[in-house]
């Protein structure tokens, strides 16, 4: 039942990151397209020679590479996002059944079982569970 309570766990832990972490991924998107903005007007605006040139278009698409692979990943994450603002009742009682699920673990791990007609079996001096 490990898994189970595991895979639960991470999903909530997905959700509480998805929100978390969306405020400053679009702050991340916005200073990452000012930059872009940045390298654009240097390059409209300056002479430069072809070293400089050639490495100020690598900037450049590096830069474009961090914003593809960002805006992707949110694109992706988006759908989460929203299943979670129309769903908040749902994550509220997920925690509840994982909170429940970890409880009933651990009484299961704490149990004992006495025997009623066989006392001369060992298994209430081990400890076992039942």
């Amino acid at each position: 039942m490990a898994e189970e309570i595991s895979a639960t766990k991470h999903f909530l832990e997905t959700l509480n990151t998805i929100e978390g972490e969306w405020g400053s991924w679009v702050d991340e998107l916005n200073m990452i397209e000012q930059e872009t903005q940045d390298l654009l007007h240097e390059i409209e605006l300056t002479k430069f020679d072809v070293q400089r040139g050639y490495r100020l278009c690598k900037e450049l698409r590096e830069t474009r590479q961090r914003r593809r692979k960002l805006k992707e990943k949110m694109e992706i994450l988006k759908t989460l996002k929203e299943f979670t603002e129309s769903n908040k009742q749902l994550k509220i009682s997920l925690y509840k059944a994982l909170n429940t699920m970890q409880r009933t673990e651990e009484h299961q791990g704490q149990r004992m079982y006495t025997p009623r007609i066989r006392t001369d079996i060992t298994l209430a001096e081990r400890g076992g569970a039942g």
